[in-house]
C-alpha cells in the first residue's frame, strides 16, 4: 500500500482528491492544512468532514495560516462561502495539535523513504518542513504538485496560478530543494473540463458520493463557466491526484527546469519553464517532470468509479 500526505487548502477539489485516494485504497498518512482557498478553520473542518465521508481515520494537521512573506487573498467567490459549493461541512472530529510542517518530518522519518506528498495547495507547509529539516528530500519518495502554469496563462493574475501566487517564496524553496517532483500546471488542466454531457451523467448516477459531488461543484462550475469562460469545471487537484495514483493517465510529459518568480513585480508567482533544447546551464538541469497532456477517458473512468 502506497502512503500519502495530502497537503490541502480544503475546497471541493481537495475533498474530491481525498475521496479518490481513499477509494483507490491508498494509505492517507495525514492531511496537512495550509492557507489558501477559504478561511483556515473551515479548511480544517472540511478535511475532517471529507475523511468521515469515506470512513478514513487519518490525522489532520493544521499548518501555516499565511505565506512566508507576502499577503494573500482567499477566493470564496470561486468555491463558495464554505469552500464546498452548496455544502456547509460540520464534524465532531478534531484535528491534531501537531503543526503540519513537523508532521511531514515525523511521518517521513516513520515511513523511511516510502512517503509521497500530494501538494495541491500553496507550498508553505512543505517549504517550512524543508527549512526545519534540509534532509527531508532524501526521505520523501515523490512530490506531486498542482501549481503554476506551463504557458503563463494564470487564474489569479494574468500570468500566475493561485497556489504559486499565494506563496511564491515557498514554491521557489521547494523547487530548489531537490525533491523528485511531478508538476501539473493550471493551464494544462483547463483542457480537461467536465462538460455538460459528463456533468449530467454524474447527476444521473444518484449515489451518495455523486450527490455530494454535484452539490460541492455546482458553485465552482458556474464560476468557471461564467467568469473563466470554460465549457465546464476543471479538476486541477483531482487530475494531479489521478496522475499520482496512475501514471498511465499521462499522455505527454517532459523533464524541464522550473523557476518561480518571487520578485516584487507584476509577475510575482509566475512559473517559468525552460522549453529550450540548448546547452544553457538551466536547460541541462531539469528539476521537475511537467505534465502536458493526460488521457481524459481514464480520468472520467476514475471519477465515475470513485463516485459509484
Amino acid at each position: 500500500m502506497r502512503s500519502f500526505i495530502i497537503d490541502c487548502d480544503t475546497a471541493e477539489d481537495d475533498v474530491a482528491s481525498i475521496f479518490l485516494l481513499a477509494r483507490n485504497k491508498m494509505r492517507i498518512a495525514g492531511v496537512t492544512i495550509v492557507e489558501g482557498n477559504i478561511g483556515f478553520d473551515q479548511e480544517v473542518t472540511n478535511a475532517l468532514w471529507a475523511l468521515e465521508k469515506v470512513n478514513v481515520d487519518a490525522p489532520v494537521f493544521p499548518g501555516s495560516r499565511r505565506p512566508i512573506v507576502k499577503d494573500f487573498t482567499t477566493v470564496e467567490e470561486v468555491h463558495g462561502k464554505y469552500g464546498l459549493g452548496e455544502i456547509q461541512a460540520t464534524t465532531f472530529r478534531k484535528p491534531s495539535q501537531k503543526h503540519a510542517a513537523q508532521a511531514i518530518i515525523d511521518v517521513s522519518n516513520e515511513l523511511g523513504e516510502e512517503l509521497e506528498i500530494l501538494a495541491i495547495s500553496p507550498l508553505t507547509n512543505l517549504a517550512m518542513a524543508y527549512l526545519l529539516d534540509p534532509s527531508l528530500p532524501k526521505r520523501v519518495k515523490k512530490v506531486w504538485i498542482m501549481g503554476g502554469t506551463a504557458f503563463a496563462h494564470g487564474n489569479i493574475t494574468p500570468v500566475a496560478e493561485y497556489n504559486f501566487w499565494v506563496d511564491p517564496d515557498a514554491a521557489k524553496i521547494v523547487f530548489k530543494a531537490g525533491f523528485d517532483i511531478t508538476m501539473v500546471p493550471w493551464d494544462v488542466v483547463t483542457q480537461y473540463t467536465i462538460n455538460d454531457e459528463e456533468w449530467n451523467e454524474i447527476i444521473n448516477m444518484k449515489t451518495q458520493l455523486s450527490e455530494i459531488y454535484v452539490k460541492m461543484f455546482s458553485h465552482y462550475r458556474k464560476y468557471d463557466k461564467d467568469v473563466q469562460k470554460l465549457d465546464g469545471h476543471p479538476h486541477p487537484d483531482l487530475i494531479t491526484t489521478a496522475v499520482a495514483i496512475n501514471q498511465g493517465i499521462i499522455e505527454e510529459s517532459r523533464h524541464e527546469f522550473v523557476a518561480i518568480d518571487n520578485s516584487d513585480s507584476l509577475t510575482r508567482g509566475m512559473s517559468l519553464i525552460d522549453h529550450l533544447d540548448s546547452d544553457r546551464p538551466w536547460s541541462s538541469s531539469p528539476n521537475a517532470e511537467i505534465v502536458y497532456k493526460i488521457k481524459k477517458r481514464i480520468l472520467l473512468e476514475m471519477i465515475k468509479e470513485m463516485l459509484s
